[in-house]
Parts: structure tokens; C-alpha cells; sequence
């Protein structure tokens, strides 16, 4: 026994002695996406993690948003993932815990808790930045979200932790070191002092409204409208395609209004006579920002013949609940049938289909993030298409 105890304690020295740097931390985006890093501060370090917390605060007169899936720097950060329960190695969001109100703001909780064993030990260079998460921002209007890092110094509610694999402090001595480019402090709850990082203001993606799509004549008239654009939106994409998977861009349309407001976009697919063997033909926009970052619309479609049956799903990719939109020339029964990467059938649904256009919604929020294959059928006819599943 006295020999292990020796050990253990050659251990924790050894880890002691190796990471005598510590980490202070920093939010900042890229257009609509949210990123947590770390920088190493007073030295290197060597380590593991078993868990990484932090707090930030937004105006509660911020209309509703939602994050979106949750995206891990594995290489920095060995063992680390971003989606599964608390306590697995993954990372989890709390939004809007009343305990958490500050007068006039939100704050939502974002936290990591390794398993054990914890996070792979690595070695962080002093002075180097290390991206932990990329979290990007879903919502409506305004056109930013203000958000800042908080640290309250009674530890009661707001708070950055970042522990070791063997339970130690890897924070700076000071709090007003914890967060940088740098930090202000303000009188906080019950006489505590606030330490604040610098505002950081982060864009919402377009929302689209609206999405249609009809034959009209010899042409497909497409029209779609927009809230929420701004200066950031770039161009509109027009997709097509001829098995409701596989998208080509035939058009571009540029933003109106300087990309402002709320907007309403029309195009023309002329002649679609020469491409009556499709039998349907399928539309979708894509939204992208100036930085790269882009959304879709939903799926629309035009049916050219009294042949076959078109089928759309959105959103994908899914958080929770996505919609199965099929449009059908007769009354028919739909079977829905749903199977995991390795081809194991993990969902089934028989759905009564009417002629026209038929939506089932279905539910994906107990199953795992990753990619599931939905194979509809009607008659004797069967379309597939690849959903992803997010955090």
C-alpha cells in the first residue's frame, strides 16, 4: 500500500512539475459561428482534461435562437466529442436556467465532463491558441446576438473551470487573467465582483419564410423570401435536381437591398419540356455569407408528368424532428423505413398517403448523431435520401 500511495504521489508531482502553465480563455466568431479557445499562459502545459465549463450572457430582449450542432477539435483535444450524455466525454449546452438571470440577461451554461478516464493528456505550447469548440448560431432578427464571457469571483453561479485529469486548477491565479484579449469587472449579486470578456457580436444566418415552386407553362417559377438578411449575405444559389439528393447550381441571384431586412427573390427555370424525362424535378436555395457560411431552404418540387412520386426532408441536417414532405399522384400507402451507417434498421413508419402533398414529421432526437438513410416507398416505387443527425 505504501509503495502505490509512493507512486501516486511521484504522479502528481511528475504532472506538477511538467504543466506549470495555466489556461485563460477567449469567445470569438467566424460570421454566425460561435469559437471557445484556449491559450496557454505562463508556461507550458501538459495534461488531460476532466472537465471545461463556461458561462455566457446575452440581452434577454434577444429574440429566440437555438445553437446548433456542436463541433470538437479532436486533434487538440484527444477524447473529446460533441454529442452524447453528460459525464461521456461530451459536450452539453444549458439555455436560459432561471438561476442564471442576470438583471437584463441570459446566460447559457456550456459544459464538459469527461468519462473516465478523461480527456487524452497533450502538451500546449505557451502563448499558442488552441480552438476547442465551434458552435454556430440558428435563429430571427436582430441581425447579431451580443455575447460576453462571465466569471462571477463567489464561483455561486457564473464561472470558468477548466480542471485537469487529476482534478487540478489549470486557471490563472487572477480572474482577471481568466479571459482574454482582456477583461472588465462590474458589481455583480450579494456584493460579488463580475469579470466580463470583451463583447462579441455575433451575426444570425438568414431565415427563410417561405419557398415555392410551380410549373407554370413550359416554365418552373421559383420564389422564396427572406427575414433577417444583412450586410454579411452574399448571393442566393438556385439548386436542381433530378433525384432529390443530388444538387447542381443553375443559378446565382445577388442579395437585395444592400442584403438588408426582409426580402422576396423570384427565378425562372425556363423550358423544362426538355427535361420532361425526369418525370419531377427538384428545387432547393442555398443562402451563403461572405465568410463561406451558407443555409439551405427547404426542398421543393415540380412534377412534369403523371409519373413517379417526389420526396423532400427538412431540415437536413436534424436536431431533433424532421419533416418527410412526398407529393404523390394517387392515394397510395408510404412506408418510411429508416436504417443507421452499418445498415441496421433502427426506425420504421407506414404513413396513409392521399394524392397531392403529404408531410410526416419524425421524431430523431433519441438517436445518435451521424448519418441515417431514409428509404421511402409507395407502390412499387422507393426513393432514398441521407439525413444527418446533429447534437
Amino acid at each position: 500500500m505504501k509503495k502505490l500511495f509512493i507512486a501516486i504521489f511521484s504522479l502528481l508531482i511528475t504532472h506538477i512539475a511538467i504543466g506549470q502553465g495555466k489556461f485563460a480563455a477567449s469567445v470569438s466568431n467566424t460570421g454566425n459561428t460561435l469559437i471557445f479557445k484556449l491559450r496557454a499562459t505562463g508556461g507550458n502545459v501538459t495534461t488531460g482534461f476532466s472537465g471545461i465549463e463556461f458561462f455566457l450572457r446575452y440581452p434577454t430582449s434577444t429574440p429566440a435562437f437555438s445553437y446548433g450542432t456542436v463541433v470538437q477539435n479532436s486533434a487538440s483535444f484527444p477524447g473529446m466529442t460533441a454529442s452524447g450524455g453528460l459525464g461521456t466525454g461530451s459536450w452539453e449546452i444549458e439555455r436560459n436556467n432561471a438561476a442564471y438571470i442576470l438583471p437584463g440577461f441570459n446566460v447559457d451554461h456550456f459544459i464538459y465532463t469527461a468519462p473516465a478516464p478523461a480527456t487524452g493528456s497533450q502538451t500546449y505550447t505557451n502563448g499558442s491558441e488552441y480552438e476547442v469548440i465551434r458552435v454556430p448560431l440558428i435563429g430571427t432578427p436582430p441581425n447579431t446576438v451580443s455575447f460576453q464571457f462571465i466569471h462571477q469571483d463567489s464561483e455561486e453561479k457564473y464561472y470558468l473551470a477548466i480542471t485537469s485529469e487529476v482534478g487540478a486548477d489549470l486557471r490563472p491565479a487572477a480572474a482577471t487573467n481568466y479571459f482574454y484579449p482582456s477583461t472588465t469587472t462590474l458589481s455583480g449579486p450579494s456584493g460579488s465582483t463580475l469579470y466580463l470578456m470583451d463583447l462579441v457580436n455575433v451575426p444570425v444566418p438568414v431565415k427563410f419564410n417561405g419557398f415555392t415552386a410551380v410549373k407554370k407553362e413550359a416554365d418552373g417559377l421559383l420564389t422564396w423570401s427572406v427575414e433577417n438578411e444583412s450586410a454579411i449575405t452574399e448571393r442566393y444559389e438556385v439548386e436542381r435536381s433530378f433525384n432529390g439528393t443530388d444538387f447542381t447550381k443553375i443559378a446565382t441571384v445577388a442579395p437585395k437591398n444592400n442584403g438588408f431586412g426582409s426580402n422576396t427573390y423570384t427565378l425562372t427555370d425556363a423550358n423544362l419540356a426538355g427535361l420532361r424525362s425526369a418525370g419531377v424535378i427538384y428545387y432547393r436555395i442555398k443562402q451563403t455569407d461572405r465568410d463561406g457560411k451558407f443555409v439551405y431552404s427547404e426542398i421543393r418540387s415540380i412534377r412534369l408528368d403523371g409519373r413517379g412520386f417526389a420526396v423532400g426532408i427538412y431540415p437536413n441536417p436534424v436536431k431533433d424532428v424532421t419533416t418527410v414532405n412526398i407529393d404523390l399522384v394517387e392515394d397510395t400507402d408510404v412506408l418510411i423505413s429508416i436504417t443507421d451507417a452499418a445498415g441496421k434498421q433502427v426506425k420504421q413508419v407506414q404513413v396513409q398517403g392521399f394524392k397531392g402533398p403529404n408531410a410526416r414529421k419524425v421524431d430523431l432526437s433519441g438517436f445518435a448523431s451521424g448519418t441515417y438513410v431514409f428509404k421511402v416507398s409507395a407502390g412499387i416505387e422507393q426513393k432514398t435520401i441521407s439525413v444527418v443527425k446533429g447534437l
